[in-house]
């Protein structure tokens, strides 16, 4: 498995020594006490372009079935009323399925969900991170992404769905790595960004993977984060050529958390 793994990443080294950064980083950071909760998201101000921290979506009432992972659920507003919803189900090996499910009235009662993604063949039930969704506001293209156990490998995986939950395409690796491993996912038409805590790094630090193909494939590939502290909970956001990203910063073994705000320009 540990040769597959080499032969894999091969393709992406050859690629990112000839392709130029995908992301310019302005020069400034911007940090703030606390901590970046499970139940955020990251937004953007649309007319200053201000970052800002958001509490999840919550629709009125949450999809409901057997054996549902209910820290894993998240949910969010799509377009023409809609809303999708997403989660973990475990299986009687406590392997898991990624779970959707779509409300077409912005979230009072849900459809049947569909499975997004049946591969895991890992063994710890919900003890791992929950999916994180969301809808594209230009296109209303619904995204996840999630780490599991596939066959092929642990690690970040994406998937989507262009119809309404109608299909879900095929999964689309991000990273491969053991550690359970939190991620986010923005997108604005074609452009589709992950962030993704790096399951391999041995400090804790952040990567960020773009598709400018609607997250058919992922282009480029980059470090996120900086070398200040570890770096964890990412959140990122999409607006025009802008990119945000924000996380969770700690210093090992003293100081609070801060939130750190990060902003570039993207090259498509």
């Amino acid at each position: 498995m540990r040769h597959l793994r080499l032969l894999l990443f091969v393709p992406v080294l050859v690629l990112s020594a000839c392709v130029p950064e995908p992301v310019t980083w302005d020069d400034t950071l911007t940090r703030a006490a606390g901590a970046i909760a499970d139940t955020q998201r990251l937004g953007i101000d649309p007319l200053g372009g201000r970052p800002r921290l958001v509490a999840d979506w919550a629709p009125a009432s949450w999809p409901s079935e057997p054996a549902l992972c209910a820290t894993s659920v998240r949910a969010t507003p799509a377009l023409d009323g809609q809303a999708f919803a997403s989660w973990f189900q475990v299986r009687p090996d406590s392997s898991v399925l990624l779970r959707v499910a779509r409300s077409d009235d912005g979230g009072r009662t849900w459809n049947a969900a569909s499975t997004a993604d049946s591969t895991d063949v890992g063994r710890t039930g919900c003890e791992r991170p929950a999916p994180f969704i969301s809808a594209d506001s230009v296109n209303g293209y619904v995204h996840v992404v999630y780490h599991l156990v596939g066959r092929e490998g642990a690690g970040i995986f994406f998937t989507h769905t262009m119809d309404r939950g109608g299909m879900w395409h095929a999964v689309v690796p991000i990273v491969y790595g053991d550690r359970p491993s939190a991620a986010s996912v923005a997108s604005n038409g074609d452009t589709v960004a992950v962030a993704f805590e790096d399951p391999n790094s041995r400090f804790p630090r952040l990567g960020l993977a773009l598709s400018f193909t609607q997250g058919h494939i992922f282009e480029a590939r980059t470090s996120a984060s900086d070398e200040t502290g570890e770096a964890r909970t990412p959140r990122v956001a999409l607006h025009g050529d802008r990119i945000t990203l924000a996380w969770t910063e700690t210093q090992r073994g003293a100081g609070a958390p801060r939130v750190v705000f990060r902003q570039g320009t993207l090259h498509f």
